[in-house]
C-alpha cells in the first residue's frame, strides 16, 4: 500500500510539474484530436464531466497528460530504476512489519 501511495505522491508531483511548465510557456500550440469511443465509455466520462464540473475535454486531456506521464515517466524515473544494494546488514523483516502495519509479535 505504501508504494501505491508513494507512486501517487510521484505521479502527483509529475503532473503538477508537467501543468506548470505549459502554463509557463506563452505560445502553447493546441492540436484537435478526435476519435471514437464506445457508448458507454462516453456516459462514464459525462457522468465524471457532470460530477466533477469539468468539461469532458479537460478530463480527457487530463487522463492523456496522465497516461504521457506514467507510461514515460515510469521508465525515465532514476529513483524507480535504482538497483538493490547490499549494505551487508540483515534486515529483521518481522520488525519492520510490526512498524508499519502494527503486527503483533
Amino acid at each position: 500500500m505504501f508504494i501505491h501511495r508513494l507512486f501517487d505522491v510521484m505521479g502527483n508531483v509529475k503532473k503538477f510539474i508537467f501543468n506548470v511548465i505549459l502554463h509557463l510557456i506563452d505560445d502553447v500550440r493546441m492540436t484537435v484530436v478526435q476519435t471514437s469511443i464506445p457508448d458507454e465509455l462516453h456516459k462514464k466520462l459525462v457522468e465524471i464531466s457532470k460530477s466533477e464540473k469539468k468539461s469532458i475535454k479537460e478530463i480527457v486531456r487530463e487522463a492523456i497528460e496522465d497516461w504521457l506521464i506514467w507510461n514515460e515517466g515510469i521508465v525515465e524515473d532514476p529513483f524507480l530504476n535504482l538497483k538493490p544494494v547490499d549494505f551487508g546488514v540483515k534486515t529483521n523483516v518481522e520488525g519492520i512489519e510490526r512498524v508499519l502495519y502494527g503486527r503483533s509479535e
